[in-house]
């Protein structure tokens, strides 16, 4: 049995169309022989496009044009002879498609916006459109593939603007968009205007809508009530002053502008305007009074204007009148009540009425008094007569009765004459005003005896023993009159003559009450008398105060004062002028005075003295004060004695004088006093004994002295010496080696002697009897406890002892502490270190310990370098210490010395130091200018912002998120980035490249190692910056953005010194496409860091300002289908700022540093090269080589280069794998060498 071969035959016959850029898939399905199959192709596959082996499937993004031709083999499952194959060839043909953009036209009302445009675009599908040329009158906006157009606020009429439609394939000629912008409708309210009234403010606002504002209005036909306005913001406003029925048109126009603009509408109004109603106040008038004046105005309202009045109908009462200006005034002369009307016009001619009343009352006259005073016979008699009440004058009559015989009554009102006959008589005067308005009263007056009056009213007082003279004279009655004292008596000396007149010499004083009484001589019931009391005062002379004199003793009292006073007996005495220099009292008709306390001299003061009559005029008493005596305390004698050397105070005072005093002195006070002029203290340190006299005088304020004879005995001081040592044990001594004690004693005068009292000293120790010193090599064998006395003798032959013990051990290594001071910034000496130390000759020196160990370096050396010094250098060991400059305080360097005996006790050498504050500010400056120089090579080298080509790059994106780690000889660096385009183009997105708004975020890490320093105090540091912006594209050609950068780092100089920085960039960036595939980048950033220096024993912090400019040109371009070259040029500019600083130490001590600028200006060329194979299975290796070089200018480094070689490999299943090497060089020999390994997978 033969069994063929299958025949597999494959479908499709062809295949479908393919779009370049465009999504493809199409199954290519085996039959005829044993399933499954799977599939191959040989040929070439158009690129983008991969054949799935076990579904055969062929799919994918076609991105490349033209006509592809291969072949698809399908291998069946057969088993035996098989697995049979079947084969077809394919053909595929890929154009591309760009879309086409026609032109369209639309309509839109006025004032709207956002108004979507249909757009006419044939060819392929567009990805976007784009406005190309805007729009003259208007706003057009493209998003996506839609564009809106939103006309400009108040324009109609016609506008263009054309656009542009893109896909992958390219982009179209721009098209025309012509728009209509139809004009507006516009309205006008209200529909009516509200009426008025003629002199009433009138307001109504119009309003116009539909078109553009603002609006004008106007009145384009009739004519508005006089008084009413028009504004052109449509307020029709004023007070008419005319009424009727106005007809008007109000026609309102807008603000557009456009063809046919502005536009506007028109409404017709009739505005009724009513005549006012005018009111006149008050209703009523107030009633009037005959003869009184009388005023009252009348007012108008609800017109228009001033008003003018008139009486239309009946009259006002007489003497009254109406003004034009309202005003009824007058003084009515007739009673009785008047009607009349009053009307007012306003300035229009409107009127209003208003009828009244007018009552007129008559006046009430009034006639005083209400009784007339009686009269006497022959007694001048006038009374007038006063009427009220009426108007005018009056004129006075008398209408009823009978006058007093002798009396008249004039028209004036003046009752007068002299009454001849006694008797009552009544009778009625009337009085008449000039109106003719009467009134009248009733009187009574009677006419009795005559009334006798005696002057003067008091008499004049009279003096003792002066003479006196006074007449009293009557009146009323008759002459002549006859005087006589009626009741009580006249003083002794004074009589009363019968013709009145009173006369004498009085010679006793007081008040004496007598009557006097007059006589007339009337006939028939006459005569007639009258009296008058009085009291008549007789009084004594004033006293007559003269000068007097006194003398008194100086610090007396109360001494009495012998006045002269004449004249009048004085009831008491006053101090009229105060005495100057004392005090003088006066207490009833005596004076004391009291000198001032120690005031001796001459003074004075005024009295005067007093009695009933009065007070004298002031008269001196002048005063002699004696001098004063003067007392010591203590008095004359001895006084406290004292001793030599021994402080002495001693103080004489003086009294009995005035204040301040001063002391001098006669004789020779002990040596070594001396006396205070001001106080009479006698201080100071006597030096010489003895007995000493002398003599003090003081003197007082004014001159007066005494004086007080002394002595002082002054005695030698006691003999007390101090030792030192007080006494007892001695510091031990070492048998056979070297001893030094110094014995010192105070106490005593002259010359001192030490010598040795009692006791034995140690065989070879020496007392020095002019020093007191102990010295001498001790002997060997000297080992035992020895007890000894030293005793001084001074120059004066005083004697002290101390007595002491002194131990000598046996010979052992032993070596002392010692503190050397070191000045600052001078380098500390070498410490001989035999120097006291016992037990050598010493073979070795041992260093134990350095404290703080970081304060500097402890070396021992051998005596040969200290005899390249000075010739009387001594030999042996040295301690050489190097000082840390930085450091402040104190060092302590543990030593030991060894011998044949053995080794020596730990002892210290004790360093105070001072930093070197140059040298420090020196090596911090360094610290900062590495750090500053540092961070800005790696800020140049990390900072980048994504520019066009990043941006269309992006659309190949397969991941969100795009990582990156690459070890280098000197540390590790690790990156990340993304952005919305890039998050987009992950998710399959076709348009991420071409929308316009992008937000990134970038960040890189760096822990590096500064392999230079060659030592185990190396640290790991560290260099961070994250990136964030935003940026927009303008066009497909043109991009602007902002970015943000925030970096940190540290760097670790050794174990102890750390300086950390925490800086930002921030600024615009612009990214335009030059020509086809040739791009230029450009930003500038300014920004600032914050930066802590901590040292090992300096701390402190700096701030910088720092800005960049960064620019560059590149490119990528396609040399064939597969070889892709990006050059790039590239030039930064890097200028930092660092202000002035300081740093403090943990003492608080203080340096401060000047600031300095760090400049770098870097120029790079650079270029990548990369070519892509495709592999058999779809598989697609791109080897990449780069090379960059470039130089550092200012303060940078010099040249510098890089170097770059990679390999990135993608499967057909969407699988990334980028790798590639990095080798850095910069000026200065820095280098780096690191490699880069990222995998991806799109799903």
């Amino acid at each position: 049995l033969t069994i063929s071969a299958p025949t597999i035959g494959l479908t499709p016959a062809t295949l479908g169309a393919a779009t370049l850029n465009a999504g493809y898939s199409e199954t290519i399905t085996a039959s005829g022989g044993t399933a499954p199959y799977s599939y191959a192709s040989t040929g070439t596959l158009p690129t983008g496009l991969s054949l799935n082996a076990s579904t055969g499937v062929l799919s994918g993004t076609p991105t490349a044009a033209g006509t592809f031709n291969f072949t698809v083999n399908a291998t069946d499952s057969s088993t035996g002879t098989g697995p049979f194959t079947g084969s077809k060839s394919y053909t595929l043909v890929l154009t591309a498609h760009p879309p086409v953009a026609n032109a369209v036209s639309a309509a839109v009302a006025q004032n709207s916006s956002a108004n979507p445009i249909t757009l006419n675009i044939t060819g392929g599908t567009p990805l976007s459109v784009a406005v190309a040329s805007a729009a003259a009158h208007g706003t057009a906006t493209a998003s996506g593939t839609s564009i809106t157009y939103t006309p400009a606020s108040g324009y109609s009429g016609s506008d263009s603007f054309t656009y542009t439609a893109t896909n992958l394939d390219g982009t179209s000629a721009p098209a025309t968009v012509s728009i209509s912008v139809s004009a507006p409708t516009i309205a006008l309210a209200p529909p009516t205007l509200p009426a008025g009234t003629a002199g009433t403010a009138y307001s109504q606002t119009m309003t116009a809508s539909g078109g553009t504002t603002p609006y004008s209005y106007a009145i384009t036909t009739g004519t508005l009530p006089a008084g009413l306005t028009l504004s052109p913001a449509g307020v029709l406003a004023g007070t008419p002053t005319a009424a009727g029925n106005f007809n008007i048109t109000i026609t309102a126009t807008d603000s557009s502008t456009g063809t046919g603009a502005p536009f506007s509408t028109s409404r017709a109004y009739t505005l009724a305007i009513g005549a006012p109603t005018i009111t006149i106040t008050p209703a009523t008038l107030p009633a009037a009074g005959g003869g009184t004046a009388y005023s009252q105005a009348l007012t108008a309202a609800g017109g228009l204007g001033s008003y003018t009045y008139t009486v239309t109908s009946g009259t006002l009462p007489n003497g009254l009148t109406l003004s034009s200006a309202g005003l009824i005034s007058g003084t009515p002369t007739a009673g009785g009540t008047s009607s009349f009307t009053v009307t007012a016009k306003d300035s229009a001619n409107f009127t209003g009425s208003v009828a009244y009343n007018l009552t007129v009352t008559t006046p009430t006259i009034t006639i005083n008094p209400a009784t007339l005073p009686s009269g006497a016979i022959a007694g001048a008699y006038s009374q007038p007569l006063t009427a009220t009440g009426g108007i005018g004058s009056y004129s006075y009559s008398l209408s009823a009765g009978t006058l007093p015989t002798g009396l008249t009554l004039s028209a004036a009102g003046v009752l007068a004459g002299t009454p001849t006959a006694g008797g009552t008589f009544n009778f009625t005067v009337l009085a008449t005003d000039s109106l003719t308005f009467t009134g009248s009263r009733a009187y009574t007056v009677t006419v009795g005896a005559p009334t006798i009056a005696i002057t003067p009213t008091t008499l004049p007082a009279a003096t003792v023993a002066a003479a006196y003279s006074q007449t009293v004279t009557a009146s009323g009655g008759t002459g002549p009159y006859s005087y006589a004292i009626t009741a009580g008596a006249l003083p002794t000396g004074l009589t009363l003559s019968s013709a009145g007149v009173l006369a004498g010499t009085p010679t006793a004083s007081g008040n004496f009450n007598i009557t006097i009484t007059a006589t007339d001589s009337s006939t028939g019931s006459g005569p007639f008398t009258g009296s008058r009391a009085y009291s008549l005062a007789v009084s004594v002379q004033p006293p007559v105060a003269n000068a007097v004199a006194a003398t008194v003793a100086a610090n007396s009292s109360n001494n009495p004062i012998t006045l002269n006073i004449t004249g009048g007996a004085p009831a008491s005495v006053a101090i009229a002028g105060a005495a100057a220099h004392g005090t003088a009292t006066a207490s009833g008709t005596s004076i004391t005075y009291t000198p001032a306390s120690g005031y001796s001299g001459t003074d004075s003061f005024t009295y005067t003295a007093t009695n009933a009559s009065g007070t004298s005029a002031p008269a001196s008493v002048s005063v002699t004060i004696t001098a004063p005596t003067l007392t010591f305390s203590p008095p004359s004698g001895a006084l406290p004695a004292g001793i030599v050397t021994t402080a002495y105070s001693q103080t004489v005072t003086a009294s009995g004088g005035t204040s301040p005093y001063s002391y001098s002195l006669t004789g020779t006070l002990p040596t070594g006093l001396a006396l205070n002029h001001a106080t009479g203290a006698i201080t100071g340190t006597p030096t010489t004994p003895g007995n000493y006299s002398f003599s003090i005088t003081a003197t007082d304020a004014n001159s007066a002295t005494t004086s007080a004879a002394y002595t002082i005995a002054i005695s030698p001081p006691p003999t007390t010496f101090v030792f030192s040592p007080a006494g007892g044990a001695l510091p031990d001594a070492m048998s056979g080696e070297a001893y030094s004690q110094q014995i010192s004693v105070t106490g005593g005068v002259g010359t001192k002697i030490f010598s040795l009292a009692s006791g034995s000293l140690p065989n070879g120790l020496v007392l020095n009897i002019s020093t007191g010193q102990l010295t001498g090599p001790l002997s060997g064998g000297t080992e035992g406890d020895y007890s000894f006395t030293i005793q001084i003798r001074d120059g004066n032959g005083a004697t002290g002892s101390a007595s002491y013990t002194l131990k000598v051990k046996s010979r052992s290594v032993t070596v002392l502490d010692m503190v050397v001071n070191v000045p600052e910034g001078s380098t500390p000496p070498d410490v001989y270190l035999n120097r006291g130390a016992t037990g050598g000759p010493f073979t070795s020196a041992i260093l134990a310990s350095v404290e703080p160990a970081n304060a500097g370096t402890a070396t021992i050396i051998q005596g040969q370098l200290a005899q390249a010094g000075p010739a009387t250098a001594p030999v042996g060991w040295y301690l050489h210490f190097t000082l840390n400059p930085a450091y402040s305080g104190q060092v302590r360097v543990g030593y030991r010395l060894v011998s044949a005996l053995g080794t020596s006790n730990v002892a210290t050498v004790t360093y105070n130091v001072h930093y070197d504050a140059g040298k420090v500010a020196q090596d911090i400056d360094n610290l900062v200018h590495d750090f500053v120089q540092s961070r800005q090579n790696m800020i140049a080298n990390t900072i980048e912002v994504p520019g066009l080509l990043q941006r269309r790059q992006m659309e190949k994106a397969t991941d969100p998120v795009t990582a990156r780690m690459m070890p280098s000889e000197e540390g590790m660096t690790f990156g990340f980035s993304t952005s919305l385009s890039q998050m987009r183009a992950a998710a399959g997105d076709p348009d991420a490249a071409s929308a316009p708004f992008n937000v990134w975020i970038d960040g890189a890490y760096l822990a590096h190692n500064d392999k230079s320093r060659n030592d185990s105090t190396s640290k790991w540091g560290s260099f961070g910056m994250v990136s964030m912006g935003v940026d927009y594209l303008l066009s497909d050609r043109a991009l602007i953005g902002l970015s943000f950068h925030y970096d940190r780092m540290t760097d670790p100089t050794d174990q102890d010194t750390e300086l950390t920085g925490n800086g930002w960039l921030a600024g615009p960036y612009a990214s335009l496409e030059l020509g086809k595939g040739v791009f230029w980048n450009g930003s500038l950033r300014y920004g600032g860091s914050s930066n802590t220096i901590n040292t090992q024993f300096w701390n402190g912090s700096f701030d910088t300002t720092r800005w960049m400019a960064d620019t560059s040109i590149e490119g990528q371009w396609n040399l064939d289908e597969e070889t892709t070259l990006s050059p790039k040029l590239r030039a930064i500019y890097f200028s930092e700022k660092v202000d002035d600083y300081s740093v403090k130490n943990s003492a608080g001590d203080r340096i401060d540093i000047d600031g300095f600028n760090e400049d770098q200006f870097r120029v790079s060329l650079g270029a990548e090269i990369a070519r892509s194979f495709t592999l058999e299975g779809g598989t697609k290796l791109t080897p990449k080589l780069g090379l960059t070089g470039g130089y550092s200018a200012l303060d940078g480094s010099g040249a510098f280069g890089a170097v770059t070689a990679g390999l990135s490999m993608q499967t057909i299943n969407f699988w990334m794998l980028d790798t590639s090497i990095l080798f850095n060089i910069e000026g200065d020999g820095q280098k780096s060498v690191g490699a880069k390994v990222a995998a991806s997978k799109k799903f």
